[in-house]
């Protein structure tokens, strides 16, 4: 029921707020946040606004804050729900509570997170999480794009398993992940794709992802990066890497090869 509520407020952004898919996107991922936990149909009645308070005052820094902030103000436009005054000084005061700049970023080891999730079907038996990391590595597939994989989305060969998405610019995308370049996760991908459902999504949805990573000492856009370095390691050009992760400007390409994920 959630996924239907938050696709629908996905909607209401780009139609009725005339916001990009990127930042309907954003908007869609901070309000998954902030509903968690919480039972949700179609209409205001059982939201419990303490628990959106409360997964408020977990947020540490300002700007990540103030999109949250405002993707609650936009469901709750969205549901016609209207804010008292507490809730809403509440608000303010926890927003004056965060802080201004992101911490510093630290290197992160490839090499120890690649083992982390190998060991992901070993320790907890969960092949579907471990697939939807190792698939984000290797075909440098951001989250959201990844969780949106329906299985009417994949295109399952001898040789190739291809995903179509609707990308950050809104556009119809496709990426491959060819056998002779990645023969273990082929082989695992199409065991495990023969056995989804039709018209049921591939992979788990970008909160829990987010989630799992984070417990696991990364985040998915980390694997993202690492995407980025892994090709250019293979093959020395900026270009392959640019084409492999869709940017438009050799700008973005570069700052992700100076990421802070070690290869």
């Amino acid at each position: 029921m959630l996924y239907d509520v938050l696709n629908s407020y996905r909607n209401y952004l780009i139609i009725n707020k005339k916001y990009t898919p990127a930042t309907a996107r954003t908007y869609y991922n901070r309000l998954a946040f902030l509903l968690q936990e919480q039972n949700l149909n179609l209409s205001a009645e059982n939201i419990d606004i303490n628990k959106i308070l409360d997964n408020l005052s977990k947020i540490k820094y300002k700007s990540y804050f103030s999109q949250s902030k405002n993707a609650f103000f936009h469901f709750c436009s969205f549901l016609n729900i209207s804010l008292t005054n507490d809730v809403l000084e509440q608000i303010e005061t926890l927003k004056q509570a965060t802080k201004k700049k992101y911490r510093r970023l630290e290197k992160l080891n490839f090499k120890e997170i690649n083992k982390k999730i190998n060991s992901l079907s070993k320790e907890n038996k969960n092949q579907k999480l471990k697939l939807s990391y190792q698939t984000m590595i290797a075909t440098g597939l951001r989250v959201s794009e990844l969780a949106g994989i329906a299985l009417e989305n994949t295109l399952s060969l001898d040789d190739e398993i291809s995903f179509s998405f609707i990308g950050k610019g809104g556009e119809l995308e496709t990426v491959s992940i060819i056998k002779n370049e990645y023969p273990i996760l082929f082989d695992d991908l199409k065991t495990f794709i023969s056995n989804v459902k039709p018209k049921k999504k591939i992979f788990y949805s970008a909160v829990h992802l987010q989630t799992n990573a984070k417990k696991l000492g990364f985040a998915c856009h980390d694997l993202r990066r690492a995407c980025a370095k892994l090709e250019y390691k293979k093959n020395h050009s900026k270009e392959r890497v640019k084409n492999k992760l869709r940017h438009k400007s050799k700008k973005n390409t570069n700052i992700y090869l100076r990421s802070k994920v070690k290869i």
